[in-house]
């Protein structure tokens, strides 16, 4: 079997070799758009023959055994450049009666035949002929078209009848013939583009336009055959149903941390069954490998990502083992050491997730270390920021360093299997020692600047917070810091800073406006225990805007005070609200409850804009909820709405039958669309006569005694009789 195959691959390929080869000898005769019967056309008159003789013209005198149109030229222009021309592509002329080879030299211009001394005027030329050149056209674009198409079909049908022949599929005769076709096709239309249309002359190229169809067609068919074969194997594969289990080890299990997504522990125990989800209920969950065989600690590298600008790591030499560490160089500084109270943040990078601990003093083991870096959870990478005062600001506290401006901090870490290091990692920096000489800087803010608040407030409470203890000002206006009015309230103790090491300010905005931007400005001045004339102050101000907006309004919620019905146990209702005004033109969260509890709102589904959706699902009964949407900018309003829902799971009744003018009318319980059969009940609803309906109650249909009418009627939620049942049977009578 598998013999039989190779051999018809084997034929295969030999046909395409075929095939390629039939296109490309069929593309290799076909010539460009000109032919010499008297050796290569001068460039000089392929320009002229196309611009003189249309493709149909027949010279009466042309190369016998042609089928083709041709065209001898007899230009009429006697030029310098002209004849430098016909002088360069050594064309036989007869000038005046006189044939030879023209020549130039220097400028003039002479027969071969004829003596130097008389040389050729071009002024004085009475008449040239070009001799021995005949210049037969090309098909054309559609020429070449049309051969081609008759091409394609001969190939066509040689294929699909000497394929079977050979054993080849009919897949795979279908493949050849699609690319034959293609490419000769594709191969000829280049060539007839090429002749009609001159596209290679245009790049330059004209000399390959045969080479550029032929390899075309012969690429377009290999592709078309590549993309059109299909192999088909048949296989055998059976299989036990059994209990799944997830492999042994651990090796698949960081792949749950590469998805983008948080890892579940459901997906972390599918990887392998020595896989476990670390970090529970925090965001930051890891799948790691808890193998009880690991007795490696964490290897600790400086992580550069962690590093602000204008920082950067150098290697530490004087470091003893066991500890390793880096260098942190502040690159302004010509010292390499940091500003006081400049932020400063590094880390570490693990080979593993892990606990990291960071310490000032270098202790005996991981658990008397003193604080956890990233909260204590296990990370492959760990950060950690701080800004520390200079000796200015701590002398100022009476505080004497002991170290010179110099610091070391030291960090260890634990995997899950409890191994940590032994030895510390161990960051080295130092704080400039300099006086401070940098005004304040304000860093955030506990409200966002730019944000809108609600209407009517008329103050609000604000803290800022400064990189360094200050005293700080604000003003509705942009002045310097000593003609600002309203003073803060601020930290002045060195060590009341927050886990950030940032120092608060408080103050409460008072004069805020509805519907305008409220401006403030903030400046600070630093060193609050020092000498006026030791402290800086900000030069330029820290603006903070707050948006004042009008009332939220709720223009609409539905469905209230109306009946929602429909035909099953659960009913679809739909809660639709509309909101306008307040911040950013009616954009809101909306929520709603069935208590009116502020702490049971739920949110909407569909909400964040102008137009606000909420399906619920529910049984038969009476229902009221309350609807609160609230903007940005803290605006709120407030709607109730009651409906009823009903579930109607019985079909339309008809209630009275009589004849009213001329016409049978039905009267049904509810809208409702009937029709009717004149043979029994047993029928399709859809393949009923259909009767009229007025104001979906009143039914009316022809009155004919003659007949009996099998009528079936069904409301607007479907609701209908059996199949084999009717709505009501009518016989019409005159009596």
């Amino acid at each position: 079997m598998e013999k039989r195959k190779d051999i018809l691959r084997f034929i295969s390929l030999f046909q395409i070799i075929l095939l390629v080869g039939f296109i490309f000898s069929f593309s290799f005769v076909l010539n460009s758009s000109f032919v010499s019967a008297n050796g290569d056309v001068p460039e000089l008159l392929k320009k002229e023959v196309r611009d003189s003789a249309p493709p149909a013209a027949v010279n009466p005198t042309h190369p016998p055994s042609t089928s083709q149109p041709w065209w001898k030229p007899t230009p009429k222009t006697y030029t310098t450049s002209y004849l430098s021309d016909l002088a360069k592509d050594e064309v036989t002329v007869t000038i005046d009666g006189k044939t030879g080879t023209l020549i130039s030299d220097n400028g003039k211009f002479y027969l071969n035949s004829v003596s130097d001394a008389n040389s050729v005027n071009p002024d004085s030329i009475g008449s040239l002929t070009i001799n021995d050149v005949w210049v037969g056209f090309g098909q054309g674009f559609l020429g070449n078209l049309a051969e081609g198409a008759l091409w394609a079909v001969g190939v066509v049908g040689a294929i699909q009848l000497l394929g079977p022949m050979f054993g080849l599929e009919e897949e795979t005769v279908s493949a050849l013939s699609m690319s034959a076709a293609v490419g000769i096709m594709t191969a000829k239309g280049l060539v007839g583009a090429a002749e009609q249309f001159e596209i290679f002359e245009i790049f330059g190229m004209e000399k390959f336009g045969l080479s550029i169809g032929t390899w075309a067609g012969i690429g377009v068919a290999v592709i078309i055959f590549l993309l059109l074969y299909e192999k088909q194997d048949e296989k055998i594969v059976s299989f036990s149903c059994l209990p799944w289990q997830a492999s042994t080890g651990g090796n698949n299990c960081e792949e749950c941390n590469k998805q983008g997504l948080p890892c579940s522990e459901y997906q972390c125990k599918s990887l392998g069954q020595s896989c476990e989800l670390i970090n529970k209920g925090t965001g930051e969950e890891k799948c790691v490998w808890v193998n009880r065989q690991d007795v490696n600690p964490p290897t600790i590298e400086p992580w550069e990502d962690a590093l602000l600008n204008d920082y950067r790591y150098a290697p530490d030499n004087t470091i003893s083992p066991p500890d390793r560490g880096v260098k942190i160089n502040y690159l302004k500084s010509q010292d390499s050491c940091i500003p006081a109270f400049t932020p400063l943040s590094f880390g570490v990078e693990l080979n593993e997730p892990a606990k990291c601990k960071i310490d000032v003093l270098r202790k005996e083991n991981f658990e008397t270390m003193s604080s956890f870096m990233s909260g204590g959870l296990s990370k492959y990478n760990h950060s950690y920021a701080l800004s520390l005062p200079g000796t200015s600001a701590l002398e100022l506290e009476n505080i004497t360093l002991q170290n010179d401006g110099n610091y070391e901090l030291y960090v260890r870490c634990q995997d899950s299997n409890g191994n940590s290091n032994t030895a510390t990692f161990v960051f080295k920096y130092c704080v400039d020692k300099g006086p401070d000489t940098t005004p304040p800087l304000i860093v955030t803010t506990s409200i966002l600047n730019n944000v809108p608040i609600a209407f009517n407030q008329s103050s609000i409470d604000l803290e800022i917070y400064v990189n360094e203890p200050s005293e700080c000002k604000w003003s509705h206006n942009d002045r310097d810091y000593d003609s600002m009015e309203e003073t803060m309230s601020c930290s002045s103790n060195i060590f009341e800073f927050n886990a950030q090491v940032l120092y608060k300010c408080s103050t409460t905005l008072t004069g805020l406006k509805d519907r305008v931007e409220n401006k403030f400005y903030f400046r600070c001045k630093d060193q609050p225990n020092a000498l006026e004339s030791d402290r800086n102050v900000n030069v330029e101000s820290y603006e903070f805007t707050l948006i004042g907006t009008q009332p939220l309004v709720i223009d609409s919620v539905n469905p209230n005070d109306t009946t929602v019905r429909d035909s099953t146990d659960t009913v679809k209702v739909t809660i639709e609200a509309k909101t306008s005004a307040g911040h950013n033109e009616g954009e809101a969260i909306c929520y709603y409850s069935d208590t009116g509890n502020e702490n049971d709102y739920i949110k909407f589904f569909e909400t964040g804009s102008f137009e606000h959706l909420q399906d619920l699902f529910l049984t038969e009964g009476n229902y009221e909820y309350f609807i609160k949407c609230t903007d940005l900018g803290g605006n709120s309003d407030y709607k109730t709405i009651n409906f009823d829902v009903e579930t109607d799971l019985s079909s339309p009744l008809v209630v009275r039958v009589y004849k009213e003018e001329n016409f049978l009318k039905l009267i049904t319980d509810e809208n409702a669309e009937c029709v009717y059969s004149t043979f029994y009940c047993n029928y399709e609803f859809d393949e009923g006569t259909q009767i009229t309906a007025v104001n979906g109650t009143n039914h009316f249909t022809s009155w004919n005694t003659e007949s009996s009418l099998y009528v079936k009627c069904k409301d607007d939620f479907g609701n209908r009789p059996l199949p084999n049942q009717c709505s009501i049977n009518v016989k019409p009578s005159d009596f």
